[in-house]
């Protein structure tokens, strides 16, 4: 069973984040060959394929068969296997669309360097990478000591809207700018890792905050799916507004958080968007 059937992820999906028009343009997937890597309900696949692309491989880590829903899917393709699955320089764009801070190879510490450069080698000279993720926050008051927790340990006795979240995603522990134990990746790390392999750096932005639902189990499938309705609507009216420039977003954004809270109660956290272009 996939992640996100045992989590009902197609109901929770609407209330958390937007991120389609808003992750990728329309304009950014026609015409192109693409990897929509981790493409959890293949959402994002379908749309790109409505927006024009020529063509869109959706993978997933589970070996199990893919659902039947018309994509082509390649199953079995968990982080660190892209450039054995795939060969060299076979897609114009990339998408790993809130992925980035889950694969981990050292205990619990995140190895996006080793995910940057498989999407280098599978990516043409020129193709671009798109990826959203968690932006670090840390979750406690004061430095931590020795290795970094688990995520158990991190949140043992805590009993709040953030701890109830990190637990539901599955999200595990970083260690902050100055040694603190949190959740997330860090922008200049990234940024870092993906200049230092040969890609350099188009647009970073806060694309939208991920919101939480703070009675998720208390509500059923039927209540979910409403809500997620509503919030998709409003959402979408805020998030793909062209009028809205950059300096202009976050207040935008800070009405649509006001707007939402009417209709349910949340815990936010930032979503970073960032494109990247592979150099040579």
């Amino acid at each position: 069973m996939s992640w996100e059937t045992s989590r009902d992820w197609h109901l929770v999906r609407p209330l958390v984040y937007y991120l389609m028009e808003n992750f990728v343009p329309p304009g950014m997937a026609a015409g192109r060959d693409i990897l929509d890597f981790s493409a959890g309900l293949g959402d994002l696949s379908r749309y790109m394929l409505q927006a024009g692309a020529r063509s869109v491989v959706p993978t997933r880590p589970e070996r199990d068969p893919p659902p039947g829903d018309g994509l082509v899917w390649r199953s079995g393709i968990a982080a660190g296997r892209l450039d054995a699955a795939f060969d060299p320089g076979s897609f114009d764009l990339a998408t790993a669309r809130m992925v980035f801070q889950f694969p981990t190879w050292e205990g619990d510490r995140a190895d996006p360097d080793t995910l940057a450069e498989e999407f280098f080698t599978i990516l043409r000279p020129g193709g671009r990478l798109v990826i959203a993720f968690h932006e670090f926050i840390g979750f406690e008051g004061i430095p931590a000591t020795g290795d970094v927790p688990t995520v158990n340990e991190l949140l043992e006795n805590v009993d709040s809207p953030h701890a109830a979240m990190i637990r539901y995603l599955g999200l595990p522990p970083r260690e902050g700018p100055f040694g603190e134990s949190g959740f997330g990746l860090k922008v200049p790390m990234l940024v870092t890792s993906l200049h230092s392999r040969g890609f350099s750096i188009e647009s970073a932005d806060h694309a939208e905050p991920f919101t939480f639902p703070s009675r998720l189990f208390d509500l059923d499938d039927t209540e979910l799916a409403g809500l997620g309705e509503q919030a998709m609507a409003l959402k979408r009216r805020y998030l793909t507004d062209p009028r809205i420039g950059d300096y202009d977003r976050p207040a935008a954004i800070r009405r649509m958080l006001v707007e939402l809270s009417g209709l349910f109660e949340f815990v936010t956290w930032p979503i970073v968007r960032i494109v990247a272009r592979r150099l040579s």
